[in-house]
């Protein structure tokens, strides 16, 4: 359902029901959720990836079905869960990516959002599919919103149209569009270089990326403050006297 794995200080994290196309239902949201919880201490990035055709098609049948009949308490408790997965991913202080091919449908829109940099398939097709269903894109909108406009939601969240990579690519919602020979390559040349930079600067950078995000930017004084700390840093200065170096040659 949901694999993992540390391989060079990446956590890989991979959806895994691809006769079901990724669809996700009650279980497999708490295992994606254990396994975000679950990075281990020298990881330096997370990548999310989908195995099969599709990245993940939005909610299972069955699991759709079984809502039709929870009780409001229990849709409830259902949705504090699903979105509590989405947060996990946005608040980890590691750099998170996403590959995300075939069909990118309804939640897995939300895992994508909720990564830092997402990478798609030239093939990839997305759609908010929830107003279909009489229902609409709760949980995962304040993800979508903080990469796109509310104009692109207005459209997409309210017509439920399918949607290709180019408009998600023009949207904001992804960064870059690949073909799926040439995917493993630019996902790795990605990743190599996230790696390659100051691990306590880049959580710095998303504690500020999410204070703007969040409509709670830092003030002058903190942002003061948090250049200062970097700087005196060994890590910090280690950086800057290589860089310092290579520049007079």
């Amino acid at each position: 359902m949901i694999e993992k794995k540390l391989e060079g200080q990446i956590w890989h994290v991979t959806l895994n029901r691809p006769e079901k196309h990724n669809a996700f239902d009650a279980a497999m949201i708490a295992s994606l959720g254990e396994a975000l919880q679950s990075i281990p201490a020298e990881a330096r990035l997370v990548l999310i990836t989908g195995n099969g055709k599709s990245f993940c098609a939005g909610a299972d049948i069955n699991y759709m079905r079984a809502q039709a009949g929870y009780s409001e308490e229990q849709n409830r408790d259902d949705a504090k869960k699903l979105s509590a997965m989405f947060e996990f991913i946005y608040e980890l202080p590691v750099p998170t990516v996403t590959y995300a091919q075939g069909n990118i449908f309804g939640g897995g829109l939300g895992i994508l959002a909720a990564c830092d940099i997402a990478i798609a398939s030239d093939n990839a097709r997305f759609c908010f599919s929830e107003v279909k269903m009489g229902i609409i894109p709760a949980v995962i909108s304040p993800y979508i919103l903080r990469k796109t406009t509310n104009a692109f939601a207005k459209r997409y969240f309210l017509s439920a149209e399918v949607f290709d990579a180019q408009v998600a690519l023009r949207s904001g919602l992804i960064a870059e569009i690949v073909s799926e020979s040439n995917a493993n390559e630019t996902v790795d040349r990605l990743c190599q270089s996230l790696m390659s930079a100051g691990q306590q600067a880049q959580r710095s950078a998303k504690r500020l990326m999410h204070a703007y995000e969040n409509f709670e930017p830092m003030s002058r004084d903190q942002l003061i403050h948090e250049l200062a700390k970097l700087r005196s840093t060994e890590d910090a200065q280690t950086r800057m006297k290589t860089f310092l170096e290579k520049s007079k040659k």
